[in-house]
C-alpha cells in the first residue's frame, strides 16, 4: 500500500511501484508483534498481553537473531522507520539497541537514524485536531469551542480506553461525526472514498472498481487500493507463495483484525523523553507528517520538535521553510543541530509532506522517496528543486 516494491493491480496482477524504498536501501518489513499480518505463533498464549516493553523486547530479538541467520548484513548500517503507534515501538527499540551496544564482548549494531511519520508520541499533545479541522473547515466554530471547553481529543482516547466514556465527551464525539460527516477519512482530509461494483469487497471476487474522475489518484492515493490489497491476500495462491497460513485459519486476513491483545493503556506513554535521550546519543532524528492527516496532525508533531530542540539547546541550522521534490514543493521542514568537529551536524528534522496523508507514501509516493533519500543520506530535505539547482 506504501512503499514497497509492488502493489496489486486493478486486473488482480502485480505492478511494480516506481516509488519504492527499496530503489534507496534494502528493506526489512517486520509484522510485530505476533498475530500482526501472518505472524502467528503454535502457543496460544502468545497472543495475549502484548505491551510496548514485550513488543521492543521481542523486535530486538528478532533483529539479533536475523542478523546471526545472515551474518553479512552485521557491517551494514541501520536505519529505523515507521508510522502512527511506531511513534512508541521504534524509539523504545532504539533505546533497547544503544543498551545493548554499549554490553561488553558484543559486536554493535550500526544504528545511525530513525524516521517517525505522523507518530503518537505523546498522547496530551499528538493528537489534539481541533484547531487543524476548524481551519480546515471540517468542524464549526461551536464544535471547536466544545473541544476546547468540554471534551478534547485527548481526554476523548483515555475515556475511551477505560470504557468510561462521559455524557460531555459521547456529545462531542456524535458531533463530530455529524459535521464531518461519515465519508470522511480522519486519516486524510483528501481521500475520497472507493464506489465499487459492490463485489469488490467480496473476497476473491475482483470487480470492477471505480476510477476517481479527472483526478490523478497517484497523487492522492487510490481510493481503491485497500480493497485489492486486501482480495490480493486472501487468494489461497498468494498466501501458499508466500508460505503464509499454512493452517489454513478458519478466518480472513484483514488489515487490522485479529486474535492479539494489547494493552491500550500503553497509548498514553509520552515517549518524548525517550527521543530526547536518542538524541543525546547522536542518532539522527526525522519527524514527518503528512499535512492532510487529522489523527495526528502536524500542528503537533511540530510542537514537539520545537520542545526537544529547545530543551536539548540544538540550534535551527535554516529557516522553516519549502523543500523540493524535483519542481515542485514537496512540504515545508526546519532542521535542528549543533557543531561536531568544526562542521553543522543535523540531529533533528521536522518535516510536512504536501497533500499527504496519515501514511505518507501511499498518497504522496514521490515526495516521500525524495524524504527517505535524504533522511539516509543524513541531510536535511532538499531545499532546490532539481531544476533550479542546475541552472
Amino acid at each position: 500500500m506504501e512503499h514497497g516494491p509492488f502493489q496489486p493491480g486493478k486486473d488482480g496482477r502485480l505492478i511494480k511501484n516506481k516509488y519504492s524504498w527499496n530503489l534507496e536501501s534494502n528493506m526489512l518489513y517486520v509484522e510485530s508483534p505476533i498475530g500482526v499480518g501472518f505472524s502467528y505463533s503454535n502457543t496460544s498464549s502468545d497472543y495475549t498481553n502484548w505491551d510496548d516493553v514485550a513488543t521492543a523486547k521481542e523486535n530486538l530479538q528478532f533483529i539479533l537473531n536475523w542478523l546471526e541467520k545472515f551474518p553479512e548484513y552485521k557491517n551494514s548500517e541501520l536505519f529505523l522507520a515507521g508510522e502512527s503507534y511506531a511513534g512508541h515501538y521504534i524509539p523504545q527499540l532504539t533505546i533497547l539497541l544503544l543498551d545493548y551496544n554499549r554490553k561488553p564482548n558484543v559486536k554493535p549494531i550500526k544504528l545511525k537514524s530513525i524516521a517517525l511519520g505522523n507518530p503518537l508520541l505523546d498522547l496530551e499533545i499528538s493528537v489534539k485536531s481541533s484547531e487543524y479541522l476548524w481551519s480546515h473547515g471540517a468542524i464549526s466554530d461551536e464544535l471547536l469551542t466544545m473541544k476546547r471547553t468540554i471534551c478534547n481529543e485527548t481526554r476523548l482516547l483515555l475515556e475511551s480506553i477505560h470504557n468510561n466514556m462521559s455524557n460531555e465527551c459521547s456529545e462531542v464525539w456524535e458531533l463530530t461525526n455529524e459535521e464531518m460527516g461519515s465519508d470522511t477519512d480522519m486519516g486524510d482530509l483528501l481521500a475520497p472514498i472507493c464506489v465499487s461494483s459492490g463485489a469488490a469487497g467480496q473476497l476473491g471476487v475482483l470487480g470492477t472498481l471505480a476510477t476517481i474522475h479527472k483526478k490523478d489518484v497517484r497523487k492522492i492515493g487510490d481510493p481503491c487500493l485497500t480493497d485489492r490489497i486486501n482480495m490480493y491476500l486472501n487468494k489461497p495462491e498468494v498466501q501458499k507463495a508466500l508460505h503464509a497460513n499454512t493452517t489454513h485459519l478458519p478466518y480472513a486476513w484483514d488489515f487490522c483484525l485479529g486474535h492479539l491483545q494489547y494493552q491500550r493503556g500503553d497509548l498514553a506513554i509520552n515517549v518524548i523523553p525517550l527521543l530526547s535521550n536518542i538524541l543525546k546519543e547522536n542518532i539522527q532524528v526525522l519527524l514527518y507528517s503528512g499535512d492532510q492527516d487529522t489523527k495526528i496532525p502536524l500542528t503537533q508533531t511540530r510542537k514537539i520538535a520545537k520542545l526537544l530542540a529547545r530543551d536539548l539547546k540544538l540550534v535551527a541550522l535554516d529557516k522553516y521553510g519549502p523543500w523540493y521534490d524535483d519542481m515542485q514543493i514537496g512540504g515545508w521542514s526546519q532542521s535542528y543541530g549543533g557543531v561536531r568537529e568544526g562542521k553543522n551536524v543535523t540531529y533533528l528534522t521536522f518535516a510536512t509532506v504536501r497533500g499527504a496523508a496519515h501514511e505518507v507514501p501511499y498518497t504522496s509516493p514521490s515526495q516521500a522517496l525524495t524524504l527517505f533519500r535524504a533522511f539516509l543520506r543524513g541531510y536535511p530535505p532538499p531545499r532546490k528543486s532539481s531544476a533550479i539547482a542546475a541552472m
